[in-house]
């Protein structure tokens, strides 16, 4: 019967305890699920709090890719070169890890197949909270496994509301670490479960959750190093046994297998890297240490040594590596990246600007670990205390699992995230061990325990209710405070950094006018923080991002912004092939994160790679001697505050611009953002104390040749602002970068001007608008750009430019030292220009040679113009002489009767030695027709060309008949002309008119007094003509009478083009007399009327055998000979009018009245005379002259021909 009663109450107290269970799993299990729905409604804040924006950067970059994954698929996907992103080489999108893109992908693309409408941009918006809420779930898990399910279920509730890990799963945070903490916490759950049970299936799902980690974040090379170390651990503590080996070689080798389907995984890698090469090496170490620990029984004494050999000496190297990483890392050849070292040794991270320039890679400080674990952080040593005591291998697991992620958080702040669920874990442990102390003695009076026992607790009554309910209320307590917390937490997180304060909207505004107002291919060039905005957001291309993949590129950025020289700065960013630069202003608040708080960044980064740059050709002058900066000039080391370089900067200068300085009209309320700049800026100092706004112009009105602010008339050309002046772009204008010119051969002459070539060798077009001589503003001409003085790339002209006071009179004298400086203007759009300057070292001031210029007749013509009516020239200009010279004026016959206009059709104004110009003269003033006739040809006029210093040259023309049918032109050869010889030794301006004499061509008086003249005629135009009319003139330029001469041509009078003959002209006796002067005016016939002519004078020669000479008292105004009673000098003009040559002998051919002379010196000409030659001579008469005097002077030659002339003598000089 007893046993009956017995039977009966057990089944009551087991169907007691089966309820009991029942309801404790329903209102555990609905503890778990509302923390798991909790933990993704706290993430959903952002909904409620702000607009449905991605968060951060790297969220960004990642959507990009896999929007572009879910148009394009998989093949195009892991084709995708993208030109966008650094520019111009762009970069292969799939090196992004693909875990995380396929995932949301597939997400999107099953909800779609079922029949929910949903975006990629919403599975991407949403995902981080549902991952965290699986995070949550595997936590559980996990904490079960470790220790029990109310350990599992404390750590999910503290990493469900855990800042740290929240920030990084909040709606919108669509990063790697999504799945990243995910797959850790699941590979670490699968891990133990093999270590415990040694089941391979539990290895390999590990291993599968590994691999997938590996494929969608980079933390996964904490799961890689941790596992070793781990087993590593369990060896040393003699904790080994088979499912060590089991665990670790699913997890790894299967995680390992997995991982290798990543792109950019490298093959070589097993053999060189520690990374993964490591993983192998270990593999081998544990597989002979798990042949050796097979055979512990066999052989005890081996295994012995062997583990005490490696306790002793494992310790040591471990120490040793250590230290080698923390003092010197470089000597560890393993090939550890920046960021790897600056995790292990926190000190190395401040000597790599770029790592130290990520805020992610910041160290931690006590008061983040506080703010992002809180309740967890003061339980840390509650849940060590309870691993050392129980100490199995999980607990091991467990103690290395959150030392190691407490390290490397504290020297790397990012990793927050990953020691979250570290620290709920092992805080829960800590806490589910004190609870199960204070619940045992509650718990079981509750549910019964043995007599023994009962009558134990209650003769000992250590802990009553109020004490085990006060511990309760305290965790409780812990418990309300880490979900206060964590929700005022995801409040703060709602509003992305896109929108600074919630309130700001400019990089939304900024970027939807990039999309809308810029081309795909618009390069925009900032500091990298931007690059993930400026590409997936606003659709530019940039050069630089949060990839980082080119530390290089972002030197030179750097190197672009804080140039004080904005010409050095346009030579990067040409290079860096930028059509906008943009810059981010925080408006000095710190919260803002502003690139005036990044500048430090950018100038050490830019100090890193000094040599490669100047390996590069990049140095400019303003470069420091070892670096291209001197941060010491940007900011005192001392005080901190910064320098006047700083303030010159491009940035600093793009940061302020257009920022009100003051507030004289209250426009703008106490605690507005301009504001509070107007109060900083009165308030702050300078490194020298001066307040910052002495550096800044009135409301940040500032100027530059490059960076091009919005323009509100020509918006095309300028750059943009955002409403509140947050984000800046300003256009990138490199016309002072292509506008270059050169000043070459710069000459100053005493006669007071001057010459210089200036070649535009930039790519604009240029228009040279000064010219300054010293400090003095001067006039000057150009050659071809005579009209516009326009410059077109690579073409090069002479400047000539006036050096002469207000009165005409020459500044500088000989051997004086001057510059030259020329200002340029380049056109930069509708109504702006940019001006600069070139200038020349000092000079000296030459003495100017005489200047000589010639027209060049034969390629000259005057021709009537049928439609105009009236004649036009173009007319052939040589310098002859040895400095350049410009013209200035063409007349005819004299300087009031100038042409209507003219065009340089060859050449220009400007002639320099031995060049020649060809210039288009119209509308000649007067015509070259004879008057009262219907002949439109056949009038002589001189023309003349006058320089600007005066040089000028006159030439005798007639004119011929051209248009678009007939081009008629008749020459007398040789076409050039001379001026006459008698004139030469006085002056270089007299008509050049004179017929060159020759045996064909020549003038000839004979002893009977006749005179014959022998000329050739050439059609030197393009169509046929006969000859018709030659009119003779006399000295007096009259006509002489036709009936007193006869001429005729040696063959026919009609002559084809380039036909030349030969015309002897008979005079009569008695018309002309030997030296007179002759003019021939010969003219063309074609078809009744006169379409060419040509004119030239002759001297008559004497036909003697003998010879014959000339002397010359009076010519033309000029004393051609003179005699001086005071001193006894003088001088006389010979002209052989013979046709032989005569020669002089200087020691006696002068006489005065039969006696010889002194000091006989031939000043023009030589001692032997050609015909029509002359010669000018100087001599010393050896006897007294009276004044007034007359006196016979005879000149004499060595054949004895003479001739004497009567000379009055003076005492005063004669001009």
């Amino acid at each position: 019967m007893t046993k009956i009663v017995n039977t009966i109450r057990n089944l009551r107290d087991r169907a007691s305890a089966s309820v009991t269970i029942k309801r404790q799993n329903i209102l555990f299990y609905t503890a778990l699920l509302l923390i798991f729905f909790i933990a993704i409604l706290i993430r959903l804040s952002p909904l409620l709090e702000s607009e449905q924006l991605i968060k951060a950067f790297d969220p960004w970059i990642q959507y990009y890719n896999s929007e572009y994954l879910a148009e394009n698929g998989i093949y195009e996907y892991f084709q995708w070169h993208d030109f966008k992103s650094w520019y111009p080489g762009g970069i292969n999108r799939s090196y992004l890890r693909p875990g995380l893109q396929f995932t949301t992908v597939a997400i999107y693309n099953i909800l779609n197949f079922f029949g929910i409408s949903v975006s990629v941009y919403d599975v991407c918006y949403f995902f981080p909270p549902f991952m965290a809420g699986l995070t949550v779930l595997a936590t559980y898990f996990l904490g079960k496994e470790i220790l029990d399910r109310k350990c599992g279920l404390l750590a999910a509730f503290f990493l469900a509301f855990s800042p740290g890990y929240m920030q990084r799963t909040i709606a919108g945070f669509y990063d790697n670490e999504t799945i990243g903490v995910f797959a850790l916490i699941m590979t670490f759950l699968f891990f133990l479960k093999a270590l415990k049970t040694g089941r391979m299936s539990y290895s390999v799902i590990g291993g599968m959750f590994s691999g997938y980690l590996a494929l969608s974040w980079g933390g996964y090379e904490f799961v890689f190093f941790t596992i070793p170390i781990v087993c590593v651990i369990l060896i040393l503590l003699n904790k080994y046994n088979a499912n060590v080996l089991i665990a670790y070689a699913g997890v790894q080798g299967v995680g390992l297998l997995v991982s290798a389907l990543f792109e950019g995984f490298a093959f070589g890698s097993l053999f060189s890297s520690i990374n993964v090469g490591g993983i192998l090496v270990f593999t081998v170490i544990i597989i002979f240490f798990h042949l050796l620990y097979t055979r512990k029984k066999t052989n005890p004494k081996l295994f012995n040594r062997v583990m005490n050999l490696i306790k002793w000496g494992v310790i040591p190297i471990g120490i040793g590596v250590a230290v080698i990483t923390w003092v010197a890392p470089d000597l560890i050849p393993f090939g550890i990246g920046d960021r790897l070292q600056s995790v292990l040794n926190p000190l190395f991270r401040n000597q790599i600007n770029l790592v130290a320039s990520v805020a992610e890679h910041m160290p931690t400080s006590w008061s983040v670990f506080y703010y992002d674990i809180l309740i967890p952080l003061l339980l840390l040593p509650l849940g060590v205390y309870f691993c050392f005591k129980r100490y199995n291998s999980t607990d091991i697991f467990l103690l290395l699992f959150t030392l190691l992620l407490f390290y490397f958080t504290g020297s790397m702040v990012r990793i927050v995230l990953a020691f979250a669920p570290a620290a709920a874990l092992m805080g829960s442990y800590g806490l589910a061990n004190v609870l199960k102390i204070y619940g045992s003695f509650h718990g079981k009076r509750k549910i019964g325990v043995s007599r023994k026992r009962t009558k134990l607790l209650k003769r000992k009554r250590t802990l009553g209710k109020k004490e085990i309910y006060g511990v309760y209320l305290i965790v409780g307590f812990l418990c309300f405070v880490q979900v206060t917390h964590a929700i005022d937490i995801s409040v703060q997180m709602a509003p992305g950094q896109m929108v600074p304060g919630g309130v700001l909207h400019d990089w939304e505004e900024s970027l939807t006018w990039m999309k809308s107002n810029l081309p795909g291919d618009t390069v925009v060039v900032s500091w990298w923080d931007y690059g993930y905005w400026l590409t997936p957001v606003g659709n530019m291309t940039t050069v630089n991002d949060n990839a980082n993949i080119n530390f290089t590129r972002n030197g030179l950025v750097g190197m672009a912004m804080m140039q004080t020289d904005e010409i050095a700065s346009a030579k990067i960013l040409r290079l860096l092939k930028a059509d906008y630069v943009m810059v981010y202003f925080g408006f000095l608040y710190d919260g803002l994160s502003g690139d005036e708080g990044k500048w430090q960044w950018m100038l050490r980064i830019c100090n890193d790679y000094y040599e490669l740059y100047k390996s590069w050709g990049l140095e400019e002058d303003n470069w420091e001697e070892n670096s291209v900066f001197d941060e010491n000039k940007y900011m005192n080391q001392t005080n901190y505050r910064q320098g006047e370089s700083w303030f010159d900067s491009q940035l600093v200068k793009m940061l302020l611009w257009g920022i009100p300085t003051s507030d004289p009209g209250d426009n703008y309320p106490q605690g507005s953002i301009f504001q509070d700049y107007i109060d900083e800026i009165n308030g702050r100092q300078d490194d020298k104390g001066n307040y910052w706004n002495a550096h800044i112009p009135q409301n940040g009105e500032y100027t530059s040749d490059v960076f091009i602010p919005p323009n509100a008339i020509d918006p095309a050309s300028g750059g943009y602002f955002s409403q509140n002046r947050l984000v800046k772009m300003f256009k990138v204008d490199y016309t002072a970068l292509d506008s270059q010119f050169s000043i070459n051969d710069a000459q100053i002459f005493d006669t007071g001007y001057g010459t210089a070539k200036v070649k535009n060798i930039g790519t604009k077009e240029l228009t040279i608008s000064t010219v300054n001589i010293g400090e003095n503003y001067t006039t000057f001409s150009m050659g071809a750009s005579h009209d516009d003085k326009k410059l077109s790339p690579g073409e090069e002209d002479i400047i000539w430019f006036d050096a002469k006071d207000g009165e005409g009179n020459p500044i500088y004298n000989v051997d004086d030292t001057t510059t030259v400086s020329i200002e340029a203007k380049a056109d930069k759009g509708l109504l702006d220009a940019y001006y600069f300057t070139n200038s020349t070292s000092n000079i000296f001031v030459k003495q100017a040679e005489p200047g000589i210029i010639q027209i060049v007749r034969e390629n000259s013509t005057v021709m009537y113009n049928e439609q105009t009516g009236v004649d036009d020239v173009s007319l052939q200009v040589k310098n002859i002489g040895s400095n350049p010279i410009v013209l200035d004026n063409f007349y005819v016959n004299s300087n009031l009767n100038t042409f209507g206009t003219l065009t340089y059709t060859e050449g220009s104004s400007i002639i320099e030695p031995g060049a020649t110009t060809i210039v288009y003269l119209t509308n000649s003033p007067i015509p070259f027709t004879k008057s009262g006739t219907d002949d439109i040809l056949g009038t002589i006029n001189n023309i003349t060309v006058i320089t600007k210093n005066g040089i000028n040259d006159t030439a005798s023309f007639t004119s011929n008949f051209r248009n678009e049918d007939y081009n008629f032109k008749l020459s007398i050869i040789p076409e050039e002309r001379m001026p006459a010889p008698e004139l030469m030794p006085f002056t270089n301006s007299s008509i050049r008119n004179y017929i060159s004499q020759d045996n064909n061509t020549n003038a000839i008086r004979y002893n009977d007094g006749t005179t014959e003249i022998n000329i050739t005629v050439k059609n030197t135009g393009e169509d046929r003509f006969s000859l018709y009319d030659l009119s003779l003139l006399d000295s007096q330029w009259t006509l002489i009478d036709p009936l007193d001469y006869d001429w005729a041509p040696e063959g026919s009078y009609f002559l084809d083009p380039n036909e030349e003959t030969k015309i002897t002209v008979n005079i009569d006796s008695g018309i002309l007399d030997v030296n007179d002067e002759v003019g021939l005016n010969i003219s063309a016939y074609f078809d009744t009327q006169k379409v060419a002519s040509d004119t030239g004078f002759m001297h008559i020669k004497n036909s003697s055998v003998l010879g014959d000479l000339k002397l010359h008292s009076i010519l033309n105004g000029y004393n051609a000979s003179y005699l001086n009673s005071s001193s006894g000098d003088g001088w006389v003009l010979i002209k052989n009018v013979g046709m032989i040559d005569l020669n002089l002998d200087t020691t006696d051919c002068v006489l005065i009245d039969g006696n010889n002379t002194l000091y006989i010196n031939i000043t023009y000409g030589d001692i032997e005379l050609g015909p029509q030659e002359c010669a000018l001579i100087e001599f010393t008469v050896s006897q007294p002259i009276n004044h007034l005097s007359t006196y016979t002077l005879r000149v004499q030659t060595e054949e004895n021909i003479f001739d004497e002339i009567e000379l009055t003598a003076y005492d005063f000089i004669l001009t």
